[in-house]
């Protein structure tokens, strides 16, 4: 079944000031990320499940893609139908796939969602036998792919991505990392640490820390600081990520204020708490897209967290993880917005 999207004449031409305004100002820019998407099954009931297409970083991909900017996406699939409909997914949402040339007889992982009353997810995972874990598991396939993206202007993954990649495959996308940034490539990195696709802990702490030497935005949630480092508060965790290398970082706290450390600078952004949660999937992956197609187009940080906000806040009144296109469009249009009131305010 094909749905079809009417736009509006007023939305037609506020993307297109959008458009110009980026463009003049030298912002429109691409960005490659890294990571596994998976098939999401999330409730409709206790028995019933819909079918849908998700995964951290893509659901990242799939903002940045509905925000216009151009978006590759470094994963394996596999073979096979369930293969074939994230790929259809993939074409339908602007996202340009980036797999390696060798067919992996496998196929795409697969999670399922549980939420509790208050919406808050929690997920079982059958992902160990994966097209994208066998990727990550194999630099043979691997780096060739990243040396296709060594001209975007940005690389995104998270610690996701490193928790199932080899350790081998860590130190070579390391290097890549270290010849990129001296190409002038930035890098944006999100730790989200899941315990379960770790060995243990202090894996995840030293594979973390050593990436962190490489990370020009970083976008780490309080909830990863408390958990890795034994923060005991945000102000504690300021103090220890304003020592870091990174020149950006915003923490995430739920629905709390985001807090901004930049170079010497340190500032608390108010956010307004969503009150119509109905499941927690994927908020901080489109609070992320939303602040990195912001950044992109060249908002301030400031403006970039407010919108991005905006953007989680629109996934948390729906089920899954990614925003559906008719959202996709209305943030593409605040964004649009903001583009020309910063254009018009005086120097």
């Amino acid at each position: 079944m094909f749905s079809f999207i009417m736009v509006s004449l007023r939305q037609l031409i506020s993307l297109g000031v959008y458009f110009k305004a980026s463009i003049e100002r030298g912002f429109m820019t691409d960005i490659a990320i890294i990571g596994e998407v998976m098939l999401e099954l999330s409730p409709l009931s206790d028995k019933n499940f819909a079918l849908g297409v998700s995964g951290d970083t893509y659901n990242s991909a799939c903002t940045l893609a509905g925000l216009g900017i151009n978006t590759t996406y470094i994963t394996s699939l596999g073979d096979g139908k369930s293969a074939n409909i994230v790929r259809h997914d993939a074409v339908q949402r602007g996202v340009n796939l980036l797999e390696p040339k060798t067919v992996i007889n496998k196929s795409p992982g697969l999670y399922m969602i549980n939420n509790d009353a208050t919406g808050e997810r929690f997920f079982d995972y059958w992902r160990s036998d994966s097209a994208a874990n066998y990727l990550f598991n194999n630099e043979e396939l691997f780096i060739p792919l990243l040396k296709q993206i060594a001209s975007h202007n940005y690389v995104y993954f998270s610690g996701i991505t490193l928790a199932i990649m080899s350790e081998m495959c860590r130190t070579k996308f390391s290097q890549f990392l270290v010849n990129y940034r001296n190409q002038g490539g930035k890098v944006i990195f999100d730790p989200n640490y899941r315990p379960k696709l770790w060995s243990d802990k202090a894996t995840a702490i030293k594979a973390i820390k050593a990436i962190l030497m490489y990370v020009d935005i970083y976008l780490p949630g309080f909830e990863e600081e408390e958990i890795l480092f034994n923060t005991t508060s945000v102000d504690d965790a300021t103090r220890r990520l304003f020592n870091i290398s990174a020149n950006e970082v915003v923490i995430k706290n739920g629905s709390q204020n985001c807090l901004l450390i930049t170079r010497g600078d340190v500032e608390r952004v108010e956010i307004t708490p969503s009150t119509n949660v109905l499941d927690t999937t994927g908020a901080g992956d489109n609070f992320n897209g939303g602040y990195i197609g912001a950044r992109l187009t060249g908002l301030s940080a400031i403006d970039s967290i407010k919108f991005a906000a905006k953007a989680a806040s629109q996934i948390l009144t729906i089920r899954g993880g990614v925003l559906h296109v008719e959202q996709l469009l209305v943030l593409k249009e605040n964004l649009a917005r903001m583009i020309n009131s910063t254009e018009k305010q005086p120097k």
